[in-house]
């Protein structure tokens, strides 16, 4: 049984609470738990408890990466509220650098902004608000109960009034890559600044050998960006040496121009996308016209440079699928997967019933108010916080879940008893 053929479910009656440990339970402590959290204060006179695998509330996976953002980082923050127990935060230059930045920022940057960010909801939680070091390894959500119960690797469970998923997103082996397995390695430990060591001994082990990067999306720039960049490195360690050339596998033209002023014109999604202005959105020297929506900023300028074959060390292949740039596999000294994110999530079950493996390939769908969805009906006890990539049939909105923070902090206010007052 899956979500999609799992049976609808009626709202929750209105009762008496259960005793439970918790009002609100964030399964996940990164980006999206500490800044949903930080943009509604007044939820925390709630009883909220998150749950976090990693060592620290708030960076998440960005701390690990050695790139640049691909959003201007004022809109990774824009929703702080500077009230409550996160006034203090308007005088620090960590957070506010980033919340004032017009630019994309690098990731080390932000990631300092965020472990500012989550230092300070810690300590408005409290020691009984977060649970570090803790990984959850299912989720049990009983109606009949009217609770959830989180369960944990090491063994124990507690139990909350409302599950809210923030689990992040992951790369998983592509089906299509299965005949390079060996030699595949994902775009997100190619930008990890943990493996630059790793990268710079793969690229010089080459031996004139190519790379191959597969996918044209931003994850793939990312991962071009740090291995021309490595390149460049090698070379001036290794003076002589062969080095490899990067190849980028596209299946498709990326997402970041139309092919015609016509065309961006007819194709204009109404109250979706920044509307078309060809002042703007045509570049006056190659005619390119920009779309709202794909690549962006350096990206985007990265790609149209791979295009245009302005990109020494690299060069821009076309596959409409993979095995038809097998050769090109065949031959490449190691491949870079970069062809998307997944939602990942604990086992979650329903009324007893497993409905969700944590490998499930089946997406985590929710509502505009950020209720999971199952079967087309909102769930009572448990949300999922922007845990999908944009869906395929909304890539062009770009007002899509720009309002979630505030309905899902709203519906939570409603779902949730009051017992504690927030801290000044």
């Amino acid at each position: 049984m899956d979500l999609r053929s799992a049976q609808p479910v009626s709202p929750r009656p209105a009762m008496p609470q259960p005793a439970v440990d918790s009002d609100i339970a964030f399964i996940g402590g990164g980006f999206r738990t500490t800044t949903f959290l930080s943009s509604a204060p007044a939820l925390l006179r709630h009883r909220v408890r998150v749950y976090e695998r990693g060592t620290g509330v708030g960076p998440g996976g960005f701390a690990r990466y050695g790139i640049t953002t691909t959003s201007i980082g004022s809109r990774f923050l824009k929703h702080l509220d500077l009230s409550g127990p996160f006034a203090a935060l308007a005088h620090s230059p960590a957070v506010m650098d980033v919340a004032r930045a017009e630019q994309p920022v690098a990731m080390p940057r932000l990631a300092g902004a965020l472990t500012t960010l989550g230092r300070t909801l810690q300590g408005a939680l409290g020691a009984e608000g977060v649970r570090l070091d803790s990984t959850v390894v299912a989720v049990h959500a009983d109606r009949a109960g009217h609770r959830v119960d989180v369960r944990l690797a090491d063994g124990s469970t507690e139990t909350s009034g409302h599950a809210v998923l923030a689990t992040g997103r992951t790369e998983r082996a592509h089906p299509e890559l299965a005949p390079w397995r060996a030699k595949v390695l994902l775009s997100s430990t190619v930008i990890a600044t943990a493996h630059r060591t790793e990268i710079k001994e793969r690229l010089l082990a080459a031996n004139g050998r190519p790379v191959v990067v597969a996918g044209s999306s931003h994850s793939a720039m990312s991962a071009l960006r740090i291995l021309l960049d490595l390149r460049a490195e090698v070379r001036a360690e290794h003076p002589g040496a062969p080095l490899p050339e990067v190849q980028v596998v596209r299946r498709g033209p990326a997402r970041l121009m139309h092919d015609s002023a016509d065309l961006a014109r007819r194709d204009q999604v109404p109250c979706r996308e920044r509307p078309f202005d060809p002042a703007r959105d045509i570049c006056p020297s190659t005619g390119i016209v920009y779309r709202d929506s794909g690549l962006r900023h350096q990206s985007r300028a990265l790609y149209c440079a791979l295009w245009a074959g302005e990109l020494p060390g690299a060069a821009l292949v076309d596959a409409s699928v993979l095995a038809d740039a097998s050769d090109r596999f065949d031959e490449a000294a190691f491949v870079v997967q970069a062809l998307g994110y997944h939602g990942q999530a604990p086992d979650l079950y329903l009324d007893g019933v497993l409905v969700r493996p944590g490998d499930s390939p089946d997406r985590l769908l929710a509502d505009d108010d950020g209720a999971l969805l199952v079967s087309g009906t909102a769930h009572p006890l448990l949300s999922v916080l922007r845990v999908e990539p944009t869906p395929l049939d909304r890539r062009d909105n770009t007002a899509y879940a720009s309002d979630l923070y505030r309905r899902l902090a709203g519906r939570l206010d409603r779902l949730a008893a009051p017992v504690t007052e927030v801290g000044a």
